[in-house]
């Protein structure tokens, strides 16, 4: 697997967090993405196009073991799991959020099955990492530090836009470019 580090990842030693005390920033859309029959994301009972990126998480670790794939990293290498562990299809919502003291996060909320994965997951796999792959370039991969049973993960990001565009692409949705322009509403009759 080829894997490119995203820019904007920080330290690959990300703390996991209850998303209790962070609120939302202001997103497109508040509602929960869910798959539908083909397995293509619909949030606000609109149907995301077939070129939404492809999220997935893999169980990852700093020391090499047979059967794992090696990602060089800029402060060294990351080994993960040939085959993703959750995908797209086991989130219902992904935001940005900012803490009190101002910090930037990627919230994740999982569905009900995907809930049960992450519990499972991370109950196995506690000390490892749980990386998250957008497009094939690793985002983040926060520490498993404590089984994670509540259904929500939360990884930091260097600013509110990065929080913004990682969360618009888990969740399907393309960001705009920087600096463009918002679409115009359209004229009432």
């Amino acid at each position: 697997m080829q894997l490119t580090l995203r820019k904007l990842a920080p330290a690959l030693v990300v703390m996991t967090l209850a998303l209790a005390g962070c609120k939302t920033a202001p997103t497109k859309s508040g509602a929960a993405a869910t798959p539908d029959a083909a397995g293509q994301q619909q949030s606000s009972g609109q149907q995301q196009p077939a070129t939404a990126s492809v999220v997935e998480f893999y169980v990852a670790q700093t020391q090499a073991a047979p059967g794992l794939v090696e990602v060089s990293l800029p402060d060294g290498k990351l080994y993960m799991q040939q085959q993703p562990v959750l995908t797209r299809a086991d989130l219902t919502e992904a935001a940005a959020l900012v803490d009190r003291q101002g910090a930037n996060f990627v919230g994740l909320r999982f569905s009900e099955a995907g809930t049960r994965k992450l519990t499972e997951i991370s109950t196995q796999n506690v000390g490892n990492m749980l990386a998250l792959v957008i497009d094939r370039e690793l985002i983040a991969a926060p520490r498993i530090g404590e089984p994670l049973n509540r259904g929500v993960l939360a990884f930091g990001v260097p600013s509110a836009q990065a929080a913004s565009d990682i969360a618009a692409k888990i969740r399907g949705e393309s960001a705009p470019a920087p600096g463009a322009a918002p679409a115009p509403a359209p004229a009432k009759p």
